[in-house]
This record gives structure tokens, sequence and C-alpha cells, in this order.
């Protein structure tokens, strides 16, 4: 008797291995992508467990950034490798149901399913652990040089971040049994063989979720196409989010359904030969697949805006850096103090010369600064009410002769004449109005060095209007009721070239000599800002890569599971096709066809929402001084096509596991 009770549970591991020494078809890609993700959560979780990164100089916002990194990728990874894990279960409830038949009770199958579990947990995390010691300093390296922080740090390894790895995937590994068990426990032999073979369940109530489908699609794109940049935008990206999610699950599972049963109703169309067998097995596998095609159209969106986003911001970096700030070293007067600005030009050169240092691009200009709301040709009085970013506008006034100096170029204008700038869109109109008065637009200006142009910016644009003389804008400050002596500024900006010590000295003596001045009012060393801005935008690269990666595997392992629950459906269907008079040639034609349709969609929806979507993304990006459209949108079509190219190649190869399924039922 102690024998016979014995023999269960040394037989039960074994009967785990074995199970999945069979089962490689299926388990080595849930292996294969759970290794992967918990590597990559090993490896976010080591870097900020790594005392260095608290130490670095300009670390803060990469570390702030890859905090939001790694809580999203715990987010994704639950739910992902829970859907995962059903496609597992779904091809194993024939196995363990015949197991049931033989006599293996339920609680037997279920420690089995625990042996099982165990092996594959111990499996993916000693994977994980091992690619993670071997690669986390080289991507910790990566991680710094797209940062643009110092590389010679020591790279140690926390064992907390091992604690949270196993203790996570735990946490994973427990809820995917649990609910294993239950759908098991629940089942009788009969249910377990056939289940196997199910697809997704047909929804019900088709005709209104289709119409829900259409409405949140339709809502999400109007979102996407109508917003503006302004507090709320963030929301509103994630509720365009949401509802094109919501739209394209409803559309795929309802919607695709909705439209094929009306073509079979239109007997005309569907009753012949090429329509017949192409609609119905359409809308056999709609039915079967739906829910997971959507979630290949939402992950393929995904990839294609997380790596479109990744290159632009990488390609751009140093524009977007540079586009905050007109030179790296900036003095700014106001007021009385504007008037002992030129000898501070001279000043700042003899200390340049005394430290060996080079003074480059330098910059200067007298203006004065107007803070005024737009409407339409008019700029009137800002009261400070409203969204300052998008509502209030920057007017810098300069007189012909200051023009001149700042340009060195000449013009001519009359006393109602004006020459106009604007860093965003083109002013565009003939005449321009401050307040009350009225001055006609002499010509437009395309570049100017007070900022860049940026013809796209949704953000609030700083324009310089040029007039004829002093009268002229003493005239425009007593409409704006400000005094033009308090409100005159000089800026003189300039970069240095030298050795970074040397460099170091002339600020720091360039400093402390203004702060002699009377009257002086600002001094800006912005090396300190371009370097955050370097190591926040390096964080998003970071980020951008790693994630564009999850998301492309999960696409590819969703994509290799259809494929196996495809084929294994297929088996049948190629009998009944038989059985019917369909020749061998015809009846893989005919699937084939099917196959490539039913995959051919997520793509087609992933390209649509991507080009919908971008124009929010544009925005997005604008918030951190990207403005290149002709370069988003040229990356955008660029990332759609060789998206498409991996797409493809990825089905034919996946593709392959089909026809092994199915070429099975002729031998």
């Amino acid at each position: 008797m102690t024998t016979a009770r014995k023999r269960p549970a040394s037989l039960l591991p074994r009967m785990a291995v074995s199970n999945i020494r069979k089962n490689t078809t299926t388990y080595l890609p849930y292996i294969g992508i759970s290794t992967f993700a918990m590597f990559t959560y090993f490896v976010f979780d080591l870097i900020l467990r790594n005392d260095i990164m608290y130490n670095l100089p300009k670390g803060v916002y990469t570390l702030i950034l890859i905090n939001i990194g790694f809580w999203l990728l715990g987010i994704i990874m639950v739910p992902f490798l829970y859907y995962t894990n059903s496609f597992l279960i779904k091809r194993r409830k024939k196995e363990l149901g015949l197991y049931s038949m033989l006599g293996l009770e339920k609680k037997h199958i279920g420690i089995m399913m625990f042996w099982e579990s165990l092996i594959v947990y111990a499996c993916v995390m000693t994977g994980a652990i091992v690619l993670g010691l071997v690669f986390s300093r080289l991507i910790f390296l990566l991680l710094l040089n797209l940062a643009k922080m110092q590389v010679n740090v020591e790279f140690t390894v926390s064992p907390k971040a091992i604690t949270d790895s196993l203790l996570f995937y735990a946490f994973i590994t427990v809820l995917n049994l649990t609910v294993n068990l239950i759908q098991v426990g629940k089942a009788n032999p009969v249910e377990l063989m056939s289940d196997s073979r199910k697809g997704e369940k047909e929804p019900r109530h088709i005709l209104p979720l289709s119409i829900i489908g259409i409405c949140a699609m339709a809502a999400g794109y109007y979102t996407a196409l109508s917003s503006k940049l302004a507090t709320q935008v963030f929301m509103e990206f994630f509720l365009a989010v949401f509802l094109v999610i919501i739209g394209t699950y409803f559309l795929f599972t309802s919607g695709s359904i909705a439209l094929l049963r009306f073509l079979k109703r239109r007997k005309k169309f569907y009753y012949r030969p090429e329509h017949f067998v192409t609609v119905s097995g359409m809308l056999y596998r709609m039915k079967k697949n739906a829910a997971s095609l959507s979630n290949i159209c939402v992950f393929s969106t995904m990839v294609i805006i997380t790596a479109v986003c990744t290159v632009v911001v990488y390609l751009d970096m140093d524009t977007i850096v540079s586009s905050n700030f007109r030179r790296v070293f900036e003095i700014t007067c106001f007021g009385n103090a504007a008037m002992s600005a030129p000898a501070l030009q001279q000043d700042a050169k003899a200390l340049a010369e005394a430290n060996h240092v080079a003074l480059e691009e330098e910059f200067l200009f007298d203006s004065i600064e107007l803070s005024t709301k737009k409407e339409g040709n008019s700029f009137l009085f800002w009261d400070g009410s409203g969204n300052m970013y998008t509502e209030m506008e920057i007017v810098l006034l300069m007189t012909q002769d200051e023009y001149e100096l700042m340009t060195g170029t000449s013009v001519a204008l009359a006393s109602d004449e004006a020459l106009i700038y604007s860093s965003g869109p083109d002013f565009a109109m003939d005449t321009i109005c401050f307040e009350t008065l009225e001055y006609r637009v002499k010509e437009e200006l395309y570049e100017c060095g007070i900022s860049r142009k940026t013809p796209n910016s949704a953000f609030s644009n700083t324009y310089l209007a040029v007039l004829s003389d002093k009268e002229q804008t003493e005239k425009v400050c007593a409409a704006f009721q400000i005094d033009s002596a308090q409100s005159h500024t000089y800026f003189y900006g300039f970069n240095a070239q030298g050795e970074d010590a040397d460099v170091d000295a002339f600020s720091a003596a360039l400093s402390q000599h203004l702060n002699t001045v009377s009257g002086f009012a600002g001094y800006s060393d912005h090396r300190a800002g371009m370097a955050d801005q370097r190591s926040m935008y390096g964080g998003l690269l970071f980020i951008g890569i790693f994630f564009g990666l999850i998301f492309l595997i999960c696409l590819l392992i969703i994509m290799y599971y259809k494929q196996l629950t495809e084929g294994f459906e297929d088996q049948k269907n190629f009998e009944v096709m038989q059985q019917v008079g369909m020749s061998d040639k015809e009846i893989r034609r005919t699937i084939r066809t099917q196959i490539s349709m039913v995959f051919g969609l997520p793509l087609l929806g992933a390209v649509l929402h991507t080009a919908v979507g971008m124009r929010m993304v544009y925005m997005l990006l604008g918030a951190i001084g990207f403005f290149e459209s002709a370069l988003l949108f040229g990356c955008t079509a660029a990332g759609c096509l060789v998206f498409a190219v991996v797409y493809c190649f990825s089905y034919k190869r996946t593709s392959m596991a089909y026809y092994r399924i199915v070429r099975q039922m002729d031998r």
C-alpha cells in the first residue's frame, strides 16, 4: 500500500517533464517570451536598484523615466502572459481530457499541472536571470550612452532585483495556474476533448456591438484629429487610444461578422463558386479568431508608433535640445541696465581671452517685449487670464535701426509700415494692429535669429515686429500702457569654444563680474540645462527601444499561436472540403487566401490607426521641442513599410507551423 501511494507522487513529475517535451511547439514559444519578458523586467529592476543611478549627475530625469517604464512594463506583462497562457492551456485541454478518461483523477491532473508550472517557472527565471547578469552591464552602458552621461562607472547587481523578479513571475505563474485549474476542474472529460478546437466565443448582439465599435472608432479618430495642444492633450491622447482600442475590438469581433453575414444574405453574390467558399470560410475564421486579431492590430500599432517616435527623437535630438536655447551662454538686461549692455559685451570678450576661450556665434539685439493676445491680425493686451502656453503671444518690438544692427541688412520703412516675423505659423496678413494702431505689412520674414521657425507649432509663438523708428514703438507702448524704457530688453548670446576647464573658469568669472554691475538683470549658462534635456531624451530613447522590442515580441508570439490554432482547426476542415469534392490544390489555395486576408486585416488596421494618430503624436512630441513634421511623416511612412515587410516575413515563418500541422492529416 505504501508503494502504491508513493507511485503517483513520483510519476506525476515525470509526466510533467514528458508533457512539456512532447508539446515543444507550444511550450517553447511560451517559455521564450516569458524569459524575454522577465529578462527585461529584471534588467529594469537592476538599473533602478543600482546605487550609481542616484549619484550620477543629470541622472534624475532618466531615473524618473525608467521608473515609469518599469511600472508600465509590469502592467503590460501581467495581461499579456495571462493571454499567452490561454493559448497554451487551450492546446492542452484535449490531452488533459484524455488523461481524465484514462482514469487519472482531477487532483492528480492538478498536481501534474503544478509540476509543469514549476518546471516552466524554473526554466524561465533561470534563463532570465542568467541573461540579465550577462547583458545587464551592456544595457546599462547603452542607457548611459543614450542619456549622454559618463560611462566609466561601476555597475553592481542588487539581490533585491533578483527577489523582485522571482516574486513577480511567481505571481503570474500562480495566477495562470489558478485559472487553468479552475477551467480543468469545472469541465468534464468530453468538454475538455472538445474545448481544444474551440475558438473565441462568438459575441451576442452583433449589430449593436458593431454600431458601438464604429462609434468608438469614429470618436477616437475625431479626438486624435481635432485635439489641440493644451494642458489636457495628454488626457485626450489616452482617451483617443482607449476609444480606438475599444472600437478595434468590437469591429473585429462583431463588425466583421456583421459584414460577412450581410454578404451571405445577398444570395446573388453569395451563391457563386468564387464567393461561396471565401465568405463562408471567412465567417468561420472571424468567429474563431476575431478577438486575437484585434490584439494583433493593437500591438502592431504600438510597434509602429513606438519605433517611429524613437527614431525621430534620436535623429533630431541635437536640434530639439538646441532649439530650446538661443545660445549656450546668454546675458539679458532689462530697463535702465540695458543702457550699459554694450560695455558688458566687451567685458565678456576680455574675460574669454583671459581664460583662453573663443566666443562663437555671437548674437545680440535690442527690443521691447510685449505680452499679448492675438485675435486675427490684432495683438491685444493680455490680462493674464487663460493658458499662457497656448494663448499668450510674445511680441518683440524693434526699430528699423535696431533690426539693421541685429541682421546687418538694410531696410526702408515708412511710418505706417512694418516687418513681421512669426516663429510659428506664418502671419500671412496684409496689416498688423496693436490695439487701435494699424500698420501695413511691407514684408513677412521667414528667418530670424531670435527664435527657430516652426510652422507647425501648436504652442504660443514669438513675433518680431519691426517699425520705422522710436516714435512708432513709443506709440505702441502707450497703447499697451507700458513704459518703453522699463520694458526695453538687451540680449547678448554666444557659444564658447575651449577646454572644459577653461570654459568653466570663464563662465564663473563672467557670472561673478556681472553680479557687480549695477542694475544687471541676468546671466544664463545653459550647459547644465542642455545636459538635463539630453539625459531625459536619452531615457526616452532607452524606454522606446525596449518597449518597441517588447511589443514586437508580443505580436510575433500571438501570430505564432494563432497559426497553431488555425492549423489544428483546419485539419478537420481539410477532410470536410475533400469530401465535398474540392481538390487538394483548391483547398490549399482557398485556405491560404482566407488566412492571408485574416492576417492582412490587422496590418491594414494598424497602418490606418498610425496614420490618424500621427497628428496627435506630433503634438505630443512638440511638448519636447520636436517640430520637424517632414521628418516625422517620412519616418512614419518608412516605419509602416518596414513593419509591413517584417510582418509579412513573420507571417510566412509562423505559417510554416500551420502547414506542418495541417499536413499531418495526410499521413
